[in-house]
């Protein structure tokens, strides 16, 4: 783990964030940071487990402890672009464009 950029803390967050590695060790921090952007918690989630109520402190941590982008999902890039070029030729969108392949249920 690469150790949190505590320079890079903006004015007004720096108590919140001392007193949150005050009652957790940075590990456990990324950790809920890395499911946060990986998609396997929403904002309101991680912030109940890491304790804060301002949003905005979710975002710095972020930013402090360089949590990375997941990568994109080619498939799901190209089923963007493809629905994208119908929408702008003026013709139909098929409906399995329509959704992301995440989003379908399966029977």
């Amino acid at each position: 783990m690469t150790p949190p950029d505590l320079s890079r803390v903006r004015a007004g967050y720096e108590t919140v964030i001392d007193e949150l590695r005050g009652r957790m060790l940075d590990d456990q921090i990324v950790d809920v940071l890395e499911r946060y952007r990986a998609g396997g918690l929403d904002r309101n989630e991680a912030m109940e487990v890491l304790d804060i109520d301002y949003l905005g402190v979710l975002y710095e941590l972020v930013a402090v402890y360089q949590i990375p982008e997941p990568p994109s999902d080619p498939v799901e890039d190209a089923r963007q672009a493809e629905m994208l070029r119908l929408l702008l030729d003026r013709k139909e969108v098929p409906a399995k464009l329509r959704q992301p392949a995440a989003w379908r249920i399966r029977h």
